[in-house]
Parts: structure tokens; sequence; C-alpha cells
């Protein structure tokens, strides 16, 4: 079943078509990787996706509503879930303790000024840190957490919203190898465990081929190829465009 169905979405910088109308769709529990040069226009994408930039044109249809000319937040609270390229945490603020932040958002627990942060969503924040492996570090402050542990902060805290769609920019930039592929594993692990749909993009191709269950290929602003692994792989417009083969 479709959850994410994108129709002819275009955006326009001065006058420069960043996306030129491009359609596609995410079904249910569905891994895909949106792959393509710098500047191809995934990143505007994304933040079209969950409503950081409004689109000149086209619709964005999660279970058939339009979201496209909607907030953020409002995204957010009917299920879509976000990463950026680097990790968007609060350094002051121990791994737990962010993981509570997020919780209290979603929650919609500001109100309850009466009782003390530290003290809510204990339980709740403790299951997330064991699913993303961070309970070793719990009480550690973000600032002084490897990157890799980071970025794994980073997926809880977009699990902290119990999202139907996951949207990952570039989800193991900057990390080890070693590290990458731990990232992905986990990503691949939670994403079947809880058939929340995940849209990634991502350079590393050996992990985009590996976790993907569908490739969708853009330059240019548009979209040149989509298809399994294996065919993106050895089509000859994206080993042209981006695989450099």
């Amino acid at each position: 079943m479709t959850l994410l169905a994108v129709r002819n979405l275009a955006k326009a910088f001065g006058g420069n078509e960043v996306v030129a109308g491009i359609s596609f769709d995410v079904a249910i529990g569905e891994i895909v990787a949106l792959i393509g040069p710098n500047g191809a226009g995934k990143s505007t994408c994304f933040n079209m996706l969950n409503g950081q930039i409004r689109p000149d044109r086209g619709a964005i249809l999660l279970d058939g509503t339009d979201i496209a000319a909607w907030s953020p937040d409002r995204i957010c609270r009917i299920g879509v879930g976000r990463g950026f390229q680097i990790a968007a945490t609060f350094g002051s603020l121990t791994v737990r303790d962010n993981v509570r932040t997020a919780l209290i958002a979603r929650h919609r627990a500001m109100w309850r000024c009466f009782r003390s942060a530290s003290n809510m969503f204990t339980a709740e924040a403790g299951a997330l840190l064991d699913r993303v492996g961070l309970s070793r570090v719990a009480d550690q402050s973000c600032s002084t957490l490897a990157y890799g542990d980071l970025k794994r902060l980073e997926l809880a805290l977009a699990l902290s919203n119990q999202p139907r769609l996951l949207l990952m920019d570039e989800p193991t930039a900057g990390m080890t190898r070693a590290d990458r592929s731990a990232v992905m594993d986990l990503m691949l692990a939670l994403t079947r465990e809880t058939q929340c749909a995940v849209l990634f993009t991502e350079h590393d191709t050996d992990a985009v081929f590996r976790t993907a269950d569908r490739v969708l290929v853009m330059d240019k602003g548009t979209m040149i190829a989509e298809g399994v692994p294996a065919a993106i792989r050895s089509n000859p417009a994206v080993r042209a465009a981006y695989l450099g083969c």
C-alpha cells in the first residue's frame, strides 16, 4: 500500500528550477534511497516533503492527504520524522534528556511545568535508547559523543515520534566505514520491526545498494531512473550521471 505519493513536485530559486516536476511513491514498510550527484535537488526535495520549503507546484500525498502547504510541526505530528546531514541534538543535555525532550514535544507535555522534566518519560526514553544501542551513554553529555553515536541518537529522536515515514538525509555522513554499516543495519532492523517507511539520501553507494528495496535517481532536478538496486547499478544513464563508470 502506498504511504507517500509525490506528484509533479517542483521548486525554483531565482528562476533556476532545482526540482523540475518529479513524481514517485513510497509504500508502507518500504526503504527507498534517493541518490544523485551534488546539486541534483535531493535536499530541496526533502525540505519540501517535511514542510521546510513550500513547493511551487505539485502534490505531496500522505495517506491520500495533500500536505504540500503544511508547516513542519504539523507534518511531524501526523508521523513524518526527519534526520539531517549534520546531527541535530542539544549538546549541553545528556543523551537521555535529549530523548526526553523529544518525547515531551510529542506528548505535548510542555504545560506540565509543575513536574521536573528529568522525571518524565523515563521508561519510554530508556526503551528508545536500548533500541539504538545507546543505553551505555544515557547519562553522558551529547557534546562528548562520538559522531557515530550522535547519528544513533538522531535516529532515536526521530523514532520518538513513532513515525510512519522517516526522512533521513545522508544518515552516515562523516562516519567511518564500520559506523556506516552499523547505522544502516540498525535503521534497516528498526524499520522492518515497526513497518515505518523510509526515504533516505546517501552518497555511500555500497550502503544504498545493500539497504534499499528500491532506488530513485535524480540529476539536474529531474528523476532519471528508478528501480531495484541491481537494475539501477547497471542503468547506463545512472552510470553516466552519477556512478562515474
